[in-house]
């Protein structure tokens, strides 16, 4: 197996505690915490961590942006979010979006975002547990974090909880404090590339491969 190098330049990320978010939890106790699959489904799942680490697994080169306007290119590994999708038996995703929600705090409450699931699924959205080799820290999503990597970070629920495919389009947290676009997708503009240590012009929507 090929060893993950480390991110250039990771320590120059600007932290997402900076701004606001529904606040980690300080813990999460893998023995009890799952993830649950339900709605517009044929079974329900209820996963625990070790259960989900026994499905395929996938680890994969890919560019995150923030709508902050910076990007950073990572090695992600977790499961292909069509995987549970597939499982849960989920016919004509072309008709759903999907739910998520945070394990979230007493203090502020759980945090939630709901995004087209065949365009989730078209773009191989990842539920992804390890970054660069090693377990997400709790700021950027442990246990797990699903991302769609052809939409901005808001738009990809941290400490996932649960996943709920429904045939509603929510706004989410970010649509209703900041006026964020309800679709989310990256937009052809100037990012900073803090791996690459400079500014790159991103011509096409959805999800950046060329840099």
């Amino acid at each position: 197996m090929n060893k993950i190098l480390k991110t250039p330049n990771i320590d120059k990320k600007p932290s997402s505690l900076r701004y606001y978010q529904e606040g980690p939890p300080t813990s999460v106790n893998l023995q009890t915490w799952r993830l649950t699959v339900s709605g517009k489904v044929k079974q329900e799942l209820d996963l625990s961590f070790n259960e989900i680490l026994r499905l395929p697994q996938i680890e994969e080169s890919r560019r995150m942006v923030c709508v902050c306007n910076w990007s950073i290119r990572r090695t992600w590994k977790g499961i292909l979010l069509s995987t549970v999708i597939e499982m849960a038996g989920v016919s004509n995703p072309e008709n759903y979006y999907l739910k998520q929600t945070s394990i979230g705090t007493k203090e502020k409450g759980v945090y939630q975002s709901t995004i087209p699931l065949s365009d989730a699924l078209t773009r191989r959205a990842m539920l992804i547990h390890t970054v660069d080799g090693e377990p997400l820290p709790l700021e950027q999503g442990y246990p797990l974090r699903l991302f769609d990597f052809g939409l901005y970070g808001y738009k990809s629920v941290k400490g996932l909880r649960f996943l709920e495919v429904t045939d509603q389009f929510d706004i989410g947290e970010w649509e209703r404090r900041a006026g964020y676009n309800k679709d989310g997708v990256i937009r052809p503009k100037k990012y900073w590339m803090v791996d690459l240590k400079k500014w790159n012009f991103v011509k096409e929507p959805g999800e950046v491969t060329d840099l």
